[in-house]
């Protein structure tokens, strides 16, 4: 545990080196580390860099980002069984997919099919290859499915049913046509192993907005191995926003997804709904348009080991609408349009830990109307706005972050509701515009934390009266730190068991 500086000191020193743990991260350890966060981002440029690829850089504040987990890549499923294509009415497998997926999916995707008579490729039974789809397309359905080399352009879409699997295998890469309207729709195993997955670089004539995308629903899954996803997706609905995983409580899922060192490439969103079970790890995403990665309504999820940079318009990973249970650790999240990760709307039991999040153009972690978030040992530099900002949320603990030139406070607290509790314990506060800003909170306990590289705002808002408070605890001898409660609850809930009941649901 990090031990604090007494503040009074480093307020009257604050032009020198104060301490160990200022000295750490004084104005030129600080112009350090935003040069080796930006040379982070130059080596990480590539849309096929992974986090290893910066893995020298990776030290001292930032080892803990930097350290492999022990979570294994699982193996890819087969289905087995003698596949058979078949072709359905479009319209009929549209209609299924607004049933299935509660309306959600867009209904003026009709509009984007150049040729409203053809129909959809429709594999059952059985896992198919893509070269063999490709072969009996030809043989079957002339013009349906074009060859160029390891190149295929599907011109018609296909549709993949709860029995049957398409498998891209290394080298190969399928293109959906964006000028003919075509997509993928999945309720089997979609598996993409070495391969390529993205749309054609014409425009859509009946709907110029249109670009093809890979929605999967009902008992369907994704299972991807070093594989590229590009340029698909439109809309701001889930179904249509690129790659898609839509569960159904009727349906649920017959093998879990999962996404391993992979690139995602000018998506519009890699968006999951209503789905468990799902792994993202060790994957790179760049210039995605929403979004990188949206989950709603998600259950027991991991999202580890990613770099996300450059999103244009959305937070890089968003959390919302009863999501529970994920584990969001070890990721680059840097220099995206929204915030690094944005959590909200009864979203429960997260842990947000060890993640590099700097430079995104709103704050660096947010949450919102959530409880039972744990946000440890973060690395959070340099976001346009707040370093962890909390709203209208409890039982939320925040430790061992490192909260470094924000252009907002470090941490803010806002319209909590009354007896929620917020824990801010070990955390290191460094030339942030200011340290702990509050604004109609609740109960906020402080133990431990670093504010000697913080000035000249320790406290701000409704908490800067607690400043002499804090300086007079802060005082306390050497190793024996002592707790601050700012606006303690009528009956503190410090140290109660009974508040929320994290990890179970209640």
């Amino acid at each position: 545990m990090r031990k604090g500086l007494p503040i009074l000191l480093a307020l009257l020193m604050a032009s020198t080196t104060v301490g160990a743990r200022a000295e750490r991260i004084g104005h030129a350890d600080l112009a350090l580390l935003t040069g080796k966060v930006g040379e982070i981002g130059r080596q990480l440029a590539a849309s096929d860099a992974r986090k290893a690829d910066a893995a020298s850089l990776l030290t001292g504040r930032l080892a803990d980002i930097g350290a492999k987990g022990t979570w294994q890549a699982p193996t890819l499923d087969a289905i087995t069984g003698k596949p058979t294509l078949h072709t359905i009415p479009v319209d009929f497998m549209l209609a299924q997919l607004r049933l299935q997926t509660g309306g959600a999916f867009a209904p003026d995707t009709q509009k984007a099919i150049s040729d409203r008579s053809a129909p959809a490729l429709f594999i059952r039974g059985g896992a198919m290859a893509l070269d063999e789809l490709a072969t009996l397309a030809a043989e079957q359905h002339p013009g349906a499915i074009e060859r160029r080399g390891d190149t295929y352009i599907a011109h018609w879409p296909i549709v993949i049913w709860s029995d049957a699997g398409l498998v891209l295998s290394e080298g190969e890469r399928l293109e959906l046509s964006t000028r003919e309207g075509s997509f993928v729709l999945n309720s089997g195993l979609i598996t993409v192993d070495r391969a390529s997955l993205g749309s054609t670089s014409d425009t859509n004539a009946g709907m110029p907005g249109f670009r093809p995308f890979v929605a999967t629903a009902m008992t369907g899954a994704v299972q991807a191995r070093e594989a590229t996803f590009a340029n698909l997706g439109y809309g701001e609905t889930g179904v249509t926003s690129g790659l898609s995983i839509i569960g159904a409580a009727l349906y649920p899922a017959k093998m879990r997804s999962n996404f391993t060192d992979s690139s995602f490439v000018g998506l519009n969103a890699v968006s999951l709904q209503n789905a468990r079970d799902i792994a993202i790890v060790g994957n790179r995403f760049q210039d995605m348009a929403g979004s990188a990665i949206a989950l709603s309504g998600v259950m027991h999820s991991h999202i580890l080991g990613n770099v996300v940079t450059g999103t244009k318009t959305a937070q890089a990973i968003d959390v919302q609408n009863r999501t529970s249970g994920i584990e969001i650790s070890g990721n680059v999240i840097l220099n995206n349009r929204g915030s690094g990760i944005f959590v909200a709307n009864d979203t429960r039991d997260v842990v947000i830990a060890s993640n590099l999040v700097s430079g995104n153009g709103r704050g660096g972690i947010s949450v919102v109307r959530s409880a039972c978030i744990d946000i440890s040992d973060n690395v959070i530099a340099s976001n346009a706005q707040v370093g962890i900002k909390i709203r209208e949320s409890d039982a939320l603990t925040l430790s061992g972050n490192d909260l470094i030139a924000n252009a907002g406070a470090g941490i803010s607290v806002l319209d909590q509701q009354k007896d929620t509790l917020i824990t801010v314990a070990d955390n290191a506060f460094s030339a942030n515009k200011s340290g702990l800003y509050g604004g109609s909170a609740s109960e906020v306990a402080l133990n431990a934390n670093d504010f000697a590289g913080q000035s000249p705002i320790l406290l701000d808002g409704e908490f800067a009266a607690y400043v002499p408070e804090l300086l007079r605890v802060s005082s306390s001898p050497e190793g024996a730190p002592q707790a601050f409660t700012i606006h303690p609850n009528a009956k503190s809930t410090v140290g109660q068991q009974a508040r929320p009941d994290c990890k179970t649901g209640s």
